[in-house]
This record gives C-alpha cells, sequence and structure tokens, in this order.
C-alpha cells in the first residue's frame, strides 16, 4: 500500500524530531519520505529507529524537497525557523515547526509571509497541546463536570 501522506524531517537541531518522526511512521497511513541534515551523524538514530532507506538520507534540503512531500517537519534551532521556512515554502507543502514559533516578530512575519505566499500551511508544534489528558481536562472543564 502507498502511503497516503509523504513527510520528510528537516534540521535535527531539536531533540523533539525523533519523537515527531516516531509519530509519522506509527501512523498507517503516513511514510518518511526523507530526512535532512548538514550533519548525516545527527540523523543515524533516526535511520536506524525507523529503517530508513539510504536514498532517503539527505544532507541538501533541495534534494530531501525533491521528494515531493506533503509536510515538512522543521527542528532547527529557533534562530533558523524564518530560514527554513523561507527555503521550503516556495515547494507549497505544510510544515510543522518546532516551538517556539520564532526568534524574532520580523522572523514570524517572514514565515507568515512566505507559507501566504506559497499557499502553504504553517503549525508549530506545542506538544503538551496533543496530550490525551489534558485534552480530557479542557473537554470535563467545558463540559462543565470539573474546575
Amino acid at each position: 500500500m502507498t502511503a497516503r501522506y509523504r513527510v520528510v524531517g528537516i534540521s535535527f537541531d531539536h531533540m523533539h524530531m525523533g519523537d515527531l518522526l516516531r509519530q509519522v511512521h506509527d501512523h498507517p497511513e503516513a511514510e518518511i519520505a526523507g530526512i535532512c541534515d548538514a550533519d548525516p551523524a545527527r540523523m543515524a538514530q533516526a535511520v536506524a529507529n525507523f529503517g530508513i532507506p539510504a536514498d532517503r538520507v539527505f544532507t541538501d534540503v533541495a534534494a530531501c524537497m525533491a521528494t515531493d512531500p506533503d509536510l515538512v517537519i522543521l527542528c532547527p534551532a529557533t534562530a533558523d525557523h524564518a530560514r527554513y521556512v523561507e527555503m521550503v515554502a516556495p515547494h507549497g507543502c505544510n510544515i510543522l515547526v518546532e516551538k517556539p514559533f520564532a526568534a524574532s516578530l520580523a522572523d514570524a512575519d517572514r514565515m507568515i509571509a512566505a507559507c501566504a505566499d506559497a499557499g502553504a500551511r504553517l503549525a508549530i508544534n506545542w506538544p503538551l497541546a496533543w496530550y490525551p489528558s489534558h485534552n480530557t481536562a479542557k473537554r470535563l472543564i467545558d463540559e462543565g463536570a470539573i474546575g
């Protein structure tokens, strides 16, 4: 079966890349179409953990984007968020950036503009928002059952 969603992970600066790739790996309709970092050693654990073949491991962002992903997971250092978004947004795929959003308001504006120009969606990963216990607590509050 061909996966419905092709996902690439670019830049392993932030530790959450492994967690996010695990979500892709475990999702029945998604596949890791590629990973990319300038330093191949930083990708070694992901390659081993998820059985990523060598032809899906890149050190060049443009080559990784040539895999035609539906979603790009970006985990660069916060100071590089805008630069990376500007590199991948023109490809028109959706982008998930690790928190925090940006290093400055000017960088955030650059990221928003790059995605708007390309018609790409931009989301910021805030893992606590996805915790089942947090969602249950919010639902119970909204229902008036607690708090």
